[in-house]
């Protein structure tokens, strides 16, 4: 057995002995880490070429490991454990990432182990694998999609798909939730195992309970081969892994947490040095059902009347002889990961913990242009944990700015006649360059002479748009059905003829 485990500041108890004993059994494991995601600085800095519909202000990490052995490095890969260059019989590289071993081949016999702590206190967070980069298909014609790769490791494009439902803070098993047991699975032990065979999870399982680790914190991320190409040759599928949080009780432990991520979680590739036959695939699995049967549109009185009272309060006070209303039409933005597999479409990560609703294109033409958004506060209906609305540009799928059912509670009250209750359902905000003083709004940064980079921004006269999420039903663990909460709005107000 080799073993090769990298530095790092994180101490979990039984690491070292879990790593022992996959050594004694015939495993080489490599440490990898998870690592904080700032998508914008990527693109900005020219690494990626857009940025993925990034949910403006809420943070990503994701997994980083090194090649499978006798795999090839990518050019901004540190080799694998006992690699050597001149062997015959390596395996092609992974696609060059910033950063280096974000996208990955796993064979079927490998497993990915993350052993930590979960985040810090906040409303949500999750894990979810991901199908990354797949090989261009035959005869398809890509044109107009972004491609990579080269002739040796093949031709790839990015369809970003999710492979199941994640793991969130109501049913990740830790030690404050051992075996799914209802508690506050915030800052807790955990393990979250990744493999795409049940024969390879209970050697997993046997080593991390060898190792000290009780079977009820140990969750399973489980890929379903027959959805997915696994292996190392060339065109195989890559995968990825990525955290989410939102909405930290105290937002500088948070960042503390992302910024020294290392001490709270550690990940490990596992390889068999003997290649195991996969006899037991994971099949594909159940996925949680979205719908209650309750929808917003029986639990909100009047909501017809009422948001046709608000549409027509909104164009009344903002509206005017310099200013045309443009009223924006709300659609389906993101279908789900499988269908995207199926029609082999970038879905940009989506996750079935919320929805994807988003508004037509549209411009600010200049700085006087605004858009005043409205719609029910899923939060208020029990409908979501939270909302959130956040503002993109087209051509980078940047996310620049947004707020959320936390900062928009009763901002519609004052569209309402005074002691009205159901206005506690709305909300009512603007999205504009600039803002009078305490008027709830959005401020849409420019991207030209942007400081921060050039994704931090969206200029006037590029399309754009506005996207909704609203995320979990608590009845359900899940994003609620789309059809079962009210669409947000959308009203552009434009000097633009």
């Amino acid at each position: 057995m080799v073993l090769h485990v990298t530095p790092c500041a994180a101490s979990t108890e039984n690491v070292s002995e879990f790593i022992s004993i996959l050594e004694e059994t015939g495993f080489t494991v490599q440490e990898g880490r998870l690592s904080k995601l700032n998508v914008l600085e990527l693109c900005s800095a020219g690494y990626v070429n857009y940025c993925f519909g990034n949910n403006a202000g809420f943070p990503y990490a994701i997994y980083i490991l090194p090649p499978s052995p006798e795999q090839d490095p990518s050019p901004r890969q540190s080799p694998p454990t006992g690699y050597d260059p001149d062997a015959a019989d390596n395996y092609p590289a992974n696609l060059d990432t910033v950063p280096a071993g974000m996208i990955y081949k796993l064979r079927p016999d490998e497993a990915i182990v993350l052993i930590g702590s979960t985040p810090p206190p906040a409303r949500y967070f999750s894990f979810r694998s991901y199908l990354g980069f797949v090989e261009n298909r035959p005869g398809k014609d890509y044109t107009g999609t972004p491609t990579f790769g080269d002739d040796e490791i093949g031709w790839y494009h990015r369809i970003y798909c999710s492979l199941g439902d994640p793991l969130n803070h109501l049913n990740m098993w830790t030690n404050n939730t051992p075996g799914g047991a209802v508690g506050n699975a915030f800052g807790s032990a955990t393990v979250l195992i990744t493999t795409a065979d049940r024969g390879i999870n209970r050697m997993m399982r046997d080593a991390l309970t060898a190792a000290g680790y009780s079977p009820d914190i140990i969750n399973d991320d489980n890929i379903p081969p027959s959805l997915v190409h696994m292996g190392l040759e060339k065109g195989k599928d890559t995968f990825l892994i990525i955290m989410r949080a939102a909405l930290w009780d105290q937002p500088n432990v948070g960042s503390n947490y992302l910024d020294n991520i290392g001490d709270h979680i550690r990940v490990f590739r596992v390889t068999p040095n003997t290649p195991i036959a996969a006899v037991e695939p994971w099949p594909v699995p159940a996925l949680r059902v979205r719908e209650t049967g309750v929808s917003e549109y029986q639990t909100i009185p009047n909501a017809a009347a009422d948001l046709e009272h608000l549409r027509h309060e909104i164009v009344r006070r903002h509206g005017g002889a310099q200013l045309r209303p443009v009223h924006l039409d709300t659609d389906i933005w993101l279908p789900e990961g499988y269908t995207g597999i199926f029609r082999d479409v970038d879905l940009l990560a989506e996750d079935r913990d919320t929805t994807y609703l988003r508004t037509g294109f549209f411009q600010l033409a200049a700085d006087d242009d605004f858009v005043i958004v409205y719609g029910v506060n899923h939060e208020q209906t029990g409908k979501a944990i939270y909302s959130n609305f956040s503002f993109y540009g087209v051509e980078l799928l940047n996310g620049v700015a947004g707020t959320n059912s936390a900062e928009y509670a009763n901002s519609a009250a004052d569209y309402f006649p005074v002691g009205y209750e159901n206005s506690k359902y709305y909300y009512v905000y603007k999205i504009a360059r600039r803002a009078a003083a305490g008027e709830p709004c959005v401020i849409v940064p420019y991207s030209t002479g942007n400081p921060s980079g050039k994704a931090f921004g969206v200029d006037n006269n590029k399309d754009a748009y506005i996207a909704f999420r609203a995320y979990i039903d608590v009845n359900t663990q899940v994003g609620p059905s789309l059809f079962e909460i009210i669409w947000d709005r959308a009203i552009l107000f434009t000097k633009a003829p």
